[in-house]
């Protein structure tokens, strides 16, 4: 687990005073700074990998049109010149990616890390599993490759092995197949 303030100008940039918290000076109301607990950037390589080939496709969270953006080699990129399915994931569009699914709800996300609430208090969880209703429907099931590869990076019990198994796992619509 890692703090918001662990990743410098980058994260004061996307997030500003939203996850840093405010200073009373600054906001009424609000009396001191606060941080927030966020998963770790370093792991989220194979998270962005398994979930770009789920969720990240052009018709779904690879468009700019999402408030939970998935950029990289299945759908949107951040280089107008990169085309999909041609370069692969760029680091730049692994740490937007990373942002916007932390950005999603860092409060809730926060308090799951902590302990403080269960993880189907994340829209993340509860789509992804079928709980809330999805337009790309339920794509995983508790306990299988991807709800472990997101739970435990989530979480701080990162499996790797849950995530390679997601991106190993071939997609037959891209792969020719029916």
């Amino acid at each position: 687990m890692v703090t918001a303030n662990a990743f410098g100008r980058f994260g004061h940039a996307l997030f500003g005073l939203a996850l840093l918290g405010c200073k009373a000076d600054l906001y009424e109301g609000v009396s001191q700074p606060r941080e927030l607990a966020i998963p770790s950037r370093v792991e989220f390589k194979r998270v962005g990998d398994a979930t770009q080939l789920h969720c990240g496709t052009l018709d779904c969270h690879g468009q700019i049109g999402r408030n939970m953006r998935l950029y990289g080699h299945y759908g949107l990129r951040l280089d107008p010149n990169d085309n999909p399915l041609e370069a692969p994931t760029s680091p730049a569009e692994y740490d937007a990616s990373y942002w916007s699914v932390v950005g999603l709800e860092p409060e809730a996300l926060s308090k799951v890390i902590a302990d403080f609430a269960k993880l189907e208090t994340l829209t993340l969880i509860r789509k992804a599993r079928g709980i809330e209703k999805h337009k790309g429907g339920q794509l995983m099931t508790e306990g299988d490759s991807l709800d472990r590869c997101i739970v435990g990076w989530i979480i701080g019990a990162f499996e790797a092995d849950a995530c390679n198994a997601v991106t190993q796992t071939p997609r037959p619509e891209l792969d020719g197949g029916g």
